[in-house]
Order: structure tokens, then C-alpha cells, then sequence
């Protein structure tokens, strides 16, 4: 029955381990769901993830203990309690060290093999790091007020430092696997390492290999070191090898009452392991009954003795009374410390009242114990550990079925579905936000529109009184009518050359004046573009100031400004400007002075002429009026009476200057300098070079007198500055028109992951992806805990 028992064992422990394996995937699933922000909002809790933590980490030791095969016995007790001479009669051998001092320094572990060929010692020293720790630790407790924990302390110490080198080599020589036959093989590597102090204050551990445990399968004995050791190392390793183990075999010195630190072992077994009663696993081995004086005594102190352990539960059936030395003494093993065979068999004789030898043996207590360990482990253990696993099962399972239920209460399981949810709700969450968001974006448009108008048309606080508009058109002025091809030199040479001799001024004057009107009214097709061009780079940089507000967004642009803005822009201008330009230009470069064609043109354009009359800003009385320096031409700006006879006392002072051409100077063969305008303009010479002077003279004053005209008289009178700032606040108005297409660019450039905008975007919008983690991991943990319809439930 045991063989099939212990199959037993096989087959439900692999069951049990399996369903622990998915126990702990459920609790993966539910740590992984439970630990997001958004479960917690849904009503996770701390303690939700608590329990899961507390009971997975049971769960995976016991798994990890059944994945093995291991059943782990623990055999803990007082120093020289006797222990090790336990553990050497569980095993039939005289092994462990087992003398009158303390001979155990660190745990060692005994593993069931079945094949000679596995078995092996294995020991595993301390790091250094931890040897500093273990030193560190035996200091603290040289001020320990126990005198017994303080004298050892100092003592270990001692040795320690007697032994550094010797120490240092265990150390450096890592671990050891050492391969026998025979146990007896072994013994003194056993001893050096476990239990002579040169080298045992050096090892973390001993691992023992043995096929003596065969006949209990996957048992696993832990010798561990003395309970009042006072070491924090030895009672940190007695609590978790306590709080990790199948049973306990708790060896008892002959006294009765429990010891502080035997009472330790029940405490760090109630609370190590809330799985299983401490009565369902702990098993007393009252040992040394040798050494009572006579049988009443060891009956009287037996009863005794068992009421102690009946106050913590442990019932009578858990409990065995014997001799680990006599029953090695009596099994042939000499152990002077115990006493010979004859005297153990005598005192063993007396006190139970066995005369026979086979019956005397039975009665140290080892095959008993033994005997009731086998009946629990195969007849209890199954049991207990099928409660245990259904246990931690329950512990997992509650947790994360509550976890789902929050979480599936505002979230759906379905990926898709959530990703639809979330973008109805992040749709809604951005209508709202860009509703305010554009609010705000007009009324900074408005302040930042003004701003920028001020500064483009604006003539505060410009050194020369004019915008920066009405600069760049001076400048354009200037600049054209300077370089117009019939105004250079060359090409007035070129001109006169061709006039048949002797010289004609009079046709000179209409030849010369013929080109010139035509350069000039491409010229003011030129003034035009080009004040187009800087409205439109002003209108550009409008559009940029808007694209900053809307983050950088390269879609705004096309949608105010398209590929024939500037056309247009050129179309309006020439129209506005022409409306005043050409005229002037017209009576002024095209028609002679005194001649018939100026008085038609003078004639015909009358009207015109004198809307730029009442638009004239410049500080030059005989220019006040187009139509009378026409009639008079420069005589009238350098003619002292003329100037006194038309312009009365307002002629007093010439606020315009004119200046002569160079090629004045190359005629007269004077320098440009030293030539007077005002005699030029008197002079009677019928000279060539005079007669050409003089046409020179007169052309190029009208030509001075034309730029004057367009800088101070026609820019206003064509309304350039009122037309500029009409496009940009059309442009302005345009921009805040759009406030569903700039919702619809500003939602592109969220779907982009546009940077500038995520920051000014609140929390909940920030997020580019769709979070679909939530969903994820509660579809995961639903099918962990079988809510899937192809999912069968593993706990319920």
C-alpha cells in the first residue's frame, strides 16, 4: 500500500503543482492588470495586490518544492539538543558531527537520490561580502545582554581572526562537489566543513546527496544550526526554512518546559505557514530519555512533557520519546560521548523494561518516529496538500476575480471595443478642449494682429516719420526711376547722337521724353510688383505668426494663401497705383513744357491732377499744385521773381532742391559741382552742348519732380497704406473664419503626434496611442481565471 501511496504522492503532486502553475498565471495576469493606473482608478486596492503577492510567493515556493519532487522535513532544536545525532540515526550512520560542544556552524541539507552514481557533498562557502555581514553580526552580539550569545560571539571572533587565512582559502575556492560510495566516505569532509570552525565560519551551506533517503521518496532533512545560536543570520534562515517546509521535526533536550527559542519554533511556524495548522506538520522528538534516572521519572516527566505541547496543540500521536545516541550506540556505532553498548543497554533496560535486543533497539524511538513520518507522508501528506494548494488557490483566485469585476465594470474585455470607446470619449474630450482653446487662440490673434499692424503701417516713433510700408516704396521709387535705361547717360548720348545736325532740341526733347514715359510706366508696373512682394512676404509672415498659434501646423498657409495671391496682390496695386501714377507721369514725362501736348494731356487728365493736389504731403509751395509747375516746369522752383510773381511770399525759401544729371558736367566740360542750375536755366547760349544742357536740364527736373509726386503725393492719394492694411485684416479675418478647418488641421496635427501641441493639450489627450493595455490585460486575466468560453474554469 505505501509503493501505492507514494505513486499517490506522484501523481497528485504533479495535479497539484499544475494547478499552483496556473494559480500563479492568474495572479501574473491580475499583478499585470491590477498595477495599471487605470485599475486602480477602476477600485484596485493595495491590499488587492497585497494578498496576490503574499499568497503567490507561497504558491511558487510550494510549486518549485513539488516541481523537484522535494518534501521537506525540518529538523530544528537548542544547540547539542542533539540534532545531528538525530539525523545520523534517521540514516544509520555515525555522519554529522555530533560531540558535547557546539559542532554545527551552518545548515546542511540532506537530498534522496536514487542511483549511487548521484550521490555527492556539495559545499558552498560565503561570498566575501557576506563573511563581512556574518563578522558584523557576531559583533553586535558581543554587546548582547544574554552572557551565553555574548561569550560565543566572542569566541567565533576569536577563531575567526585565528583562522583568517585558513578562512579566506575556503572562501577563495568556491564550491566543491566531493563524489563516494559509502557514507563513512564522507565523514570528514562532512566535519571540516560543517562543523570544525577553521573552516564551518566560512560556509553558507552543505548539501548532502545520499541514496539512504531513497526508501523516502523526495524527502529532504534540513539540519539547521542552533536556535539560541543568537546569530540574526541562523534565526533568519530557521523562519524562512520554517515558513517553507512540509514538516518539522522538533528535537527536545531531556528538559520539559519549552525554551524561549522552542517556543520560537512554533511561533515562526504559525506565522510562516497560514496554510496548514502547526499541528498538522510538527512532530517532537524528545530525545536523551537516557539520561533519566529511573523509569517513574521518565514516566512522570513524559506526562508532563506532553501537556506542555498540548497547550500549542500538538497532540500526543505527533510526539515520540527515544534516544538518537543510544539507538547508533545500539546499532554497533561506538560514540564514547553516549557511553559503550553494554552500559547504554543496561540504562535503556531499566528504563523501559525491554530485556530483549531487537525490542531494545525499537525503543530509542528512531523506528517510531520514522514509522509515524512514513504514516504521514503516506496517508496525510496527499490530503494536506491538496488543502494547501485549494488554500493558495482561493488566496490568488478572490483577489483576482474582484480585480476583474472592478476593472470589467469600466472596461470593456474586447480590445476593439475599448479602442472605439476611447476614441468616442477622447473625440468629445478634444471638441471641448478646442472649442475653449480656440477662444483663446482670437482674442491672442487679435492682440497679436494689432501688435504687427502697428509696427508694418504705423509711423510712431520712426525716425523718418513713415511706415515701414511707405519706407520701402520711397525706397523703390528712388531706386526704379534711377536706373531707368532712357535715364543713363549712354542712352541719352545714344538719343541726342541721333538727332540729325545742326542739334534740334525740340526734337531731342520729344524723342528722349517718348522713351522715357515708356520706361516709366514699366517702371511703375515694377513699383507696383514689388510693393506686392513685400505685402505678400508681410502676409507670409502674418501666416506664420498664425501657424505658430495653431503649433507649427505646414497646412495653414495653402488654406489663406493660395498660388495667385500675389497675382492678385500685383493686379490691385497696378490698378490703385496706375489710377494716379500714370497721369502724372503722363503730363510730366511725356508732354515738353510749353508744349501743345502738355496742354492736351493737361487737359484731358485735369480731374486726376487734382485729387493728388489734395493728397500733396511734401513742404515745396510751387509743387503744391501739379497743374502749375506743369505750366511753369523748373523755372518755377530756381526762378527768383517767377517764384515771388506765382508763389508769393511762400516762394521765399526753395524747400527742393534739384540736382543736375552728370552728364550736364561732360557737356560743359565743367565739373557737375561747379555748375549753377538757376543761370543754366537763364542761359541764352545756342551752343550745342548749351542746347543739349539745357534739354537735359528741363527733362531731368521733370523727372525729380515726378518721384516727388509719387513719394508725397500719390502713395496717398492711391490709398496704398489703407489697401495694405485692408489685405492683412482681410487675411486676419479670413484666419478666424475657419474655425472648423482650423479644428480639423489642429486634429491632423494631434493625430501626428505633434509635440508643440501635446504640450498644450491637457493630460487625457496627450496620449497618441490608444490604450488598449487595460483591455489586454483584463481579456488575459479573464481567460486565466476561465471566464473564455473555450476556457475551462481551473477554481471556482
Amino acid at each position: 500500500m505505501a509503493d501505492n501511496m507514494i505513486m499517490d504522492w506522484k501523481t497528485i503532486s504533479t495535479t497539484q503543482a499544475a494547478f499552483l502553475r496556473r494559480a500563479l498565471d492568474v495572479r501574473r495576469h491580475a499583478l499585470a492588470l491590477g498595477q495599471l493606473s487605470q485599475a486602480r482608478q477602476a477600485g484596485v486596492t493595495d491590499e488587492h495586490i497585497q494578498r496576490l503577492e503574499q499568497a503567490g510567493s507561497a504558491a511558487e515556493k510550494l510549486m518549485r518544492r513539488l516541481d523537484k519532487g522535494e518534501f521537506r522535513i525540518a529538523v530544528v532544536g537548542m544547540e547539542k539538543a542533539g540534532k545531528s545525532t538525530f539525523v545520523n540515526a534517521w540514516l544509520g550512520c555515525d555522519l554529522l558531527p555530533a560531540k558535547t560542544e557546539r559542532c554545527t556552524f551552518t545548515t546542511t541539507q540532506i537530498y534522496s537520490v536514487s542511483s549511487d552514481a548521484e550521490q555527492r557533498l556539495e559545499t558552498e562557502p560565503k561570498t566575501s561580502e557576506s563573511f563581512t555581514l556574518y563578522q558584523d553580526d557576531l559583533r553586535e552580539q558581543c554587546g548582547s545582554a544574554n552572557p551565553d550569545a555574548k561569550i560565543r560571539a566572542e569566541q567565533d571572533l576569536k577563531v575567526i581572526a585565528e583562522h583568517a587565512q585558513t578562512l579566506q582559502e575556503v572562501i577563495n575556492e568556491g564550491m566543491r562537489t566531493i563524489r563516494f560510495t559509502q557514507l563513512i566516505d564522507i565523514k570528514n569532509d562532512l566535519n571540516k566543513y560543517v562543523a570544525d570552525q577553521r573552516y564551518a565560519h566560512a560556509m553558507h551551506e552543505a548539501r548532502l546527496y545520499t541514496t539512504e533517503l531513497a526508501a523516502i521518496d523526495g524527502v529532504v532533512f534540513f539540519d539547521v544550526p542552533g536556535l539560541d545560536s543568537g546569530l540574526a543570520k541562523h534565526i533568519e534562515d530557521t523562519k524562512t526554512i520554517l515558513a517553507d517546509c512540509d514538516a518539522i521535526v522538533v528535537i527536545q533536550r531531556r528538559d520539559i518546559n519549552l525554551k524561549a527559542h522552542e517556543q520560537d519554533v512554533v511561533k515562526y511556524g504559525e506565522t510562516g505557514d497560514k496554510y496548514l495548522a502547526l499541528a498538522e506538520k510538527l512532530f517532537v522528538f524528545w530525545g536523551q530519555i537516557d539520561l533519566k534516572s529511573s523509569r517513574e521519572v521518565l514516566e512522570s516527566e513524559w506526562t508532563k512533557l506532553l501537556n506542555e505541547w498540548a497547550k500549542f496543540g500538538i497532540p500526543e500521536k505527533r510526539i515520540v520519546r527515544g534516544s538518537a545516541g543510544a539507538h547508533l550506540v545500539l546499532h554497533g556505532y561506538a560514540i564514547p560521548e553516549i557511553g559503550d553498548v553494554t552500559e547504554v543497554q543496561r540504562k535503556m533496560q531499566l528504563l523501559t523494561g525491554i530485556d530483549d535486543d531487537v525490542t531494545l533497539k525499537e525503543a530509542t524511538g528512531i523506528a517510531e518516529l520514522k514509522a509515524r513520518v512514513r504514516r504521514y507522508l503516506d496517508e496525510e501528506r496527499t490530503v494536506l496538500l491538496q488543502r494547501r494548494v485549494t488554500a493558495m488557490m482561493r488566496d490568488v483566485y478572490e483577489p483576482a476575480e474582484e480585480i476583474y469585476r472592478n476593472v470589467k465594470q469600466r472596461y470593456p474585455e474586447d480590445p476593439e471595443k475599448a479602442m472605439r470607446g476611447q476614441q468616442d470619449r477622447r473625440n468629445v474630450l478634444f471638441s471641448e478642449w478646442w472649442g475653449r482653446r480656440w477662444d483663446a487662440t482670437k482674442q491672442e490673434t487679435n492682440n497679436r494682429f494689432t501688435q504687427r499692424l502697428t509696427d508694418f503701417l504705423s509711423t510712431n516713433q520712426q525716425p523718418d516719420n513713415k511706415t515701414a510700408l511707405n519706407r520701402r516704396y520711397c525706397d523703390l521709387v528712388k531706386e526704379t526711376l534711377k536706373t531707368l535705361p532712357s535715364r543713363q547717360s549712354d542712352e541719352i548720348k545714344k538719343i541726342f547722337d541721333g538727332i540729325a545736325q545742326p542739334f534740334d532740341a525740340r526734337e531731342a526733347n520729344y524723342e528722349w521724353r517718348g522713351r522715357l514715359y515708356k520706361d516709366t510706366r514699366e517702371a511703375v508696373k515694377t513699383i507696383s510688383r514689388q510693393l506686392a512682394i513685400e505685402l505678400q512676404k508681410e502676409a507670409k509672415e502674418l501666416v506664420a505668426d498664425f501657424r505658430l498659434q495653431l503649433w507649427g501646423s505646414t497646412e495653414i498657409e495653402a488654406y489663406l494663401i493660395d498660388v495667385h495671391y500675389l497675382e492678385a496682390l500685383e493686379r490691385s496695386l497696378t490698378t490703385l497705383f496706375l489710377r494716379f501714377a500714370r497721369p502724372v507721369a503722363e503730363l510730366l514725362v511725356f508732354g515738353p513744357l510749353n508744349s501743345d501736348r502738355r496742354d492736351d494731356i493737361r487737359r484731358k487728365i485735369g480731374p486726376d491732377v487734382e485729387i493728388i493736389d489734395n493728397y500733396y504731403s511734401g513742404d515745396e509751395p510751387a509743387l503744391r499744385r501739379v497743374g502749375r509747375y506743369a505750366n511753369h516746369g523748373p523755372a518755377l522752383l530756381v526762378n527768383a521773381e517767377l517764384r515771388k510773381r506765382i508763389l508769393g511770399d511762400a516762394g521765399d525759401v526753395i524747400k527742393f532742391a534739384l540736382k543736375r544729371h552728370p552728364l550736364i558736367a561732360v557737356l560743359l566740360n565743367v565739373s557737375a559741382a561747379a555748375v549753377d542750375v538757376a543761370a543754366a536755366m537763364t542761359e541764352k547760349s545756342a551752343s550745342s552742348a548749351s542746347k543739349k544742357s539745357a534739354v537735359i536740364d528741363e527733362v531731368e527736373a521733370d523727372m525729380q519732380v515726378l518721384e516727388h509726386y509719387l513719394i508725397n503725393g500719390i502713395y496717398e492719394a492711391a490709398g496704398l497704406m489703407q489697401f495694405a492694411q485692408q489685405e492683412l485684416e482681410d487675411l486676419r479675418d479670413s484666419f478666424l473664419a475657419k474655425k472648423d478647418t482650423w479644428g480639423g488641421v489642429v486634429r491632423s496635427e494631434w493625430e501626428k503626434g505633434n509635440p508643440l501641441l501635446l504640450c498644450d493639450m491637457p493630460l487625457e489627450l496627450q496620449e497618441q496611442r490608444f490604450d488598449t493595455e487595460v483591455s489586454d490585460k483584463l481579456k488575459q486575466l479573464g481567460i486565466a481565471l476561465g471566464h473564455s468560453d473555450t476556457t475551462p474554469r481551473i477554481f471556482s
